[in-house]
């Protein structure tokens, strides 16, 4: 006779289940099978450098996130400039650092590198941080350099932003093909991490805008920018409303992400929230006079200015609307998770992917920001202020633990420092 077990709560990452009398581990589309891995390293130090995944460019593009919010934030007190002053050259040392690490990773071990990219999705969506980070650090270029040290800098930042939307386009369009020819993982192991070269394309249309509005470059170089940022967003967040949908489509079949990568969810909003800046920014820049002196065809002309500029910003508004969605339920999905789990709190254990919450947030807050500005609105100065000093804690808190893990040796999966 046979026992008839009650379907359970699935866990893609974690669970094991029986098959034919013997145990075996779920398929986890976030780690490459075990099979034919390469040999690593035996010795600390270049263990560490073997286990240097591009998780870690999520730290430059939170710190970056954060450089841009504090100078932007509408309670300004003295000091706070140079303050954000200070973090963003910590961003641009941190993702120096980080690059010249992995490029030495992809010396020392090609074939690892390689291995990780072909099965690892994780591993290949965080390279597109790569770009989202070098956005915010082109962005304050244009909020800090050209207004102390003039319109030349502007210029900078224009190339320097040509440069990367290279990186982003290449990014939103190659990382999507390796998910579906090379490493597809069905539907049950889509992760909100797939969100990620979406996103560098949405922040490559952010970044245009502040370039065009605080950049002091002529209507001549800002409409092509513009263009292009549109057209970034018209491939990035139609995309992200698709694989989200999928995203939901797993966890109405139960396919609950393990405890470990529960931080991911706060990916879900990253596409909204800088899509809503982008699109807030650039209808300021168009209302501001950049088609009006262009004035070129039927379009690109003062006339259609202010229908474009309010339409662009208005959708910026529903696009954070429907990203306060998906940061309130990444929230209260974290919380659950990490409460239920066995042990609760206490059984936590830090892994980068906390990291994953810094950018997301970030944007999302520099939305509400922009909100306050076009609307002269004392509450979303407020509340973009309160989730400021959230998002302030969440950095400082993952800092501290990162550093314990890069002492301990722990967060390379060394047993000792």
């Amino acid at each position: 006779m046979q026992n008839h077990v009650p379907r359970q709560r699935q866990n893609v990452s974690g669970t094991r289940e029986a098959h034919n009398g013997t145990t075996r581990r779920a398929f986890d589309p976030l780690e490459p099978p075990q099979r034919s891995q390469p040999r690593h390293p035996t010795g600390g130090l270049a263990y560490a450098l073997f286990m240097f995944s591009s998780q870690w460019f999520l730290v430059p593009q939170g710190m970056g996130i954060i450089a841009v919010i504090l100078h932007q934030l509408p309670y300004q007190f003295r000091g706070l400039e140079i303050i954000s002053k200070i973090v963003w050259v910590y961003t641009i040392v941190l993702l120096g650092s980080c690059l010249g690490l992995y490029v030495l990773r992809i010396l020392l071990y090609p074939r690892h590198v390689a291995y990780q990219l072909r099965h690892s999705i994780l591993e290949t969506s965080c390279l597109a941080s790569i770009s989202i980070a070098f956005t915010s650090i082109i962005q304050m270029v244009a909020l800090t350099v050209v207004r102390g040290w003039g319109s030349a800098w502007g210029i900078v930042a224009f190339v320097l932003w040509w440069i990367n939307t290279a990186l982003a386009v290449l990014a939103v369009l190659g990382i999507p093909y390796i998910y579906v020819q090379v490493q597809p993982p069905g539907i049950k192991g889509v992760p909100p991490a797939t969100l990620l070269p979406l996103i560098a394309a949405l922040t490559s249309a952010a970044g245009a805008g502040v370039i065009c509005r605080y950049g002091a470059i002529s209507a001549r170089l800002q409409v092509p920018m513009i263009i292009v940022s549109y057209l970034e967003i018209g491939i990035g967040l139609p995309l992200a409303v698709c694989l989200e949908t999928i995203y939901l489509a797993r966890l109405f079949d139960r396919a609950f992400p393990a405890t470990k990568e529960i931080y991911q969810t706060m990916i879900l909003c990253g596409p909204f929230g800088q899509a809503s800046f982008a699109l807030q920014m650039l209808g300021q820049v168009v209302q501001r006079g950049s088609f009006a002196s262009y004035d070129r065809g039927t379009f690109l002309t003062a006339n259609s200015a202010p229908t474009v500029g309010v339409t662009s910003q208005f959708a910026g508004l529903l696009s954070w609307g429907f990203g306060t969605f998906w940061w309130a339920l990444s929230i209260i999905s974290i919380v659950h998770s990490l409460l239920a789990q066995s042990g609760g709190l206490r059984a936590t254990s830090f892994t980068l992917g906390a990291w994953s919450l810094v950018f997301p947030w970030g944007v999302y807050t520099n939305a509400a920001i922009m909100l306050g500005q076009i609307m002269k609105s004392p509450a979303f100065d407020v509340w973009s202020t309160a989730l400021t000093i959230l998002l302030l804690f969440i950095a400082i808190n993952n800092h501290i633990w990162t550093v314990k893990g890069l002492m301990s040796g722990t967060i390379f999966g060394l047993q000792k420092g």
